[in-house]
């Protein structure tokens, strides 16, 4: 996980526009990229090398003086360098290599945005897990190893653009790693005066005092009053002097406070617990479940009860293996970056959604897709007829979705209102990249083959449960592919008429 940072680095001139570490597949190609891009540069110079030997050749050629001690030399010269310099002027128009130079594909390299977007991730999985940057740059996490070591240039990396993200914290966490490592070898990638600068102003604005403790000389830096005011809101939030564990859990306690409100933070308590802290009920049960289907009766559903209020099952080995790699294979041909959707609007922000996506109608693959609508309606005992496609979303480094509903509350669409969605699990990532709903504090961890069933709708009027916030914890290692389908209310059999739910509440 962590070398993807090393990678984007010293590819940091090839690409851009595409979230490439958002999916472990979108990854892979670019390592193809980067093989393709490099065999261009080899060709490139390849010609650049003849073409200045040429060069050196023609031009070796005017200074050979002897052949004007004649005049039948004088003359041969004569012819020679004209001939010459009309070699070297098309040496010098570069034809050739520019032509090869023009296959260098630009528009598909990593970005100064791409940088940014995989710096957030690593800040977000920090943030939500509480990882330490002293564990983080030792690549582990508790008793986890997710990654190699970090150098002095990496943790140097990270400081430098949490100060340009205005992240304080997050700039002297990476600082100390940083420094520390550099103050072995010293190497060159690390610029310490401005290491210097991000810890100084990082300091005044947070209330640690780290210049003593790193033994930073006194050095000249201007313009703290302007980058102060940015700092502002975080000034003085913490009262410690000193590193230590207990500083950095009041600094993830800080993160919380400032950053999020109580459905979040207790999302974030939920992701980095890993389970549930709901008791289980009398309710609760775990069942072989028919759905009075002759054929299931010898392949019989594993069904458990998850919730009763909002109706949430648990399904296990409902989607098999072969379906899977099927699935993966027609999605990793043509991956795009998870939009997210907000009050009549889609966006990309990669604060609320990251990943790769891919959706699929029925007619991809009829056989498939409509054994898998026959299930689902076999479940929930609801049409598909009017249901959505499927979304097939692969999560890489520091993957997630935020909390979110499934349901529209900016009013009905064409067929109405989400009321129910169906995730199937389609990789296992046991320990993190949970799906939590922190209204009803359970935590579903990713095992595949199996699904998720809950209603999103109340069905005495069609109001959103609230109980149905839900997000997706950020990956901090492996390959999550996931799949989702919405069965929307037009067609079903309700007790309401959902045209006459003009606005949306949840309830």
């Amino acid at each position: 996980m962590l070398r993807y940072i090393v990678f984007f680095v010293f590819t940091g001139t090839f690409a851009n526009g595409i979230n490439w570490h958002s999916s472990q597949i979108i990854l892979r190609h670019l390592y193809d990229l980067q093989d393709e891009q490099f065999a261009v540069i080899k060709e490139y110079l390849e010609l650049e090398t003849k073409r200045i030997h040429d060069l050196e050749r023609y031009i070796n050629y005017l200074y050979e003086k002897d052949t004007l001690l004649s005049p039948i030399g004088t003359s041969k010269f004569m012819s020679q360098v004209y001939k010459n310099l009309s070699e070297i002027k098309k040496l010098m128009n570069n034809y050739n290599s520019v032509k090869v130079i023009n296959q260098f594909d630009e528009h598909k390299a990593v970005s100064e945005f791409n940088m940014q977007s995989a710096y957030r991730s690593l800040r977000r999985i920090q943030k939500v897990y509480a990882i330490p940057a002293s564990d983080m740059a030792a690549g582990r996490y508790k008793d986890r190893t997710i990654g190699d070591p970090m150098d002095a240039c990496e943790c140097y990396f990270m400081s430098k653009y949490s100060f340009e993200e205005y992240d304080t914290y997050g700039v002297i966490d990476w600082a100390v790693q940083a420094y520390n490592k550099w103050f072995t070898d010293r190497p060159k990638c690390v610029d310490i005066d401005k290491l210097h600068y991000y810890t100084r102003s990082a300091s005044m604005a947070t209330g640690f005092s780290f210049e003593t403790l790193l033994g930073f000389s006194n050095l000249n830096h201007s313009d703290y009053t302007e980058l102060s005011a940015h700092f502002s809101l975080m000034a003085n939030a913490l009262n410690i002097r000193d590193i230590s564990a207990q500083s950095s859990d009041k600094i993830y306690d800080k993160y919380d406070d400032f950053e999020q409100s109580n459905l979040f933070r207790h999302f974030r308590y939920l992701c980095r617990e890993g389970k549930s802290v709901r008791p289980l009920t009398y309710d609760s049960k775990c069942r072989y479940q028919t759905k009075n289907s002759p054929y299931r009766m010898i392949m019989p559903f594993k069904e458990e009860d998850i919730s009763s209020n909002p109706n949430i099952k648990l399904y296990h080995d409902i989607i098999y293996d072969e379906e899977i790699k099927t699935i993966t294979d027609m999605a990793s041909k043509d991956l795009s970056d998870a939009a997210y959707y907000f009050n009549g609007k889609i966006t990309l922000l990669d604060d609320q959604r990251l990943g790769q996506l891919k959706w699929f109608s029925e007619n991809a693959n009829p056989i498939l897709f409509g054994k898998l609508n026959d299930r689902i309606e076999c479940i929930t005992e609801y049409t598909t007829k009017t249901a959505e496609g499927y979304q097939t979303i692969n999560y890489g480094l520091g993957g997630h979705f935020s909390v979110h509903m499934d349901a529209f509350t900016d009013g009905p669409k064409l067929n109405g209102n989400r009321l129910v969605t169906i995730l199937f699990y389609m990789t296992d990532v046991p320990d993190d990249g949970y799906t939590v709903f922190p209204n009803l504090n359970y935590v579903a961890h990713c095992r595949k083959g199996s699904a998720l069933v809950w209603l999103n709708l109340r069905l005495n009027n069609g109001s959103v449960h609230s109980g149905t916030f839900h997000g997706g914890c950020p990956v901090i290692k492996g390959n999550k592919w996931i799949m989702t389908k919405g069965l929307y209310e037009e067609g079903q059999h309700l007790t309401y008429n959902w045209r006459d739910n003009k606005i949306i509440n949840i309830v």
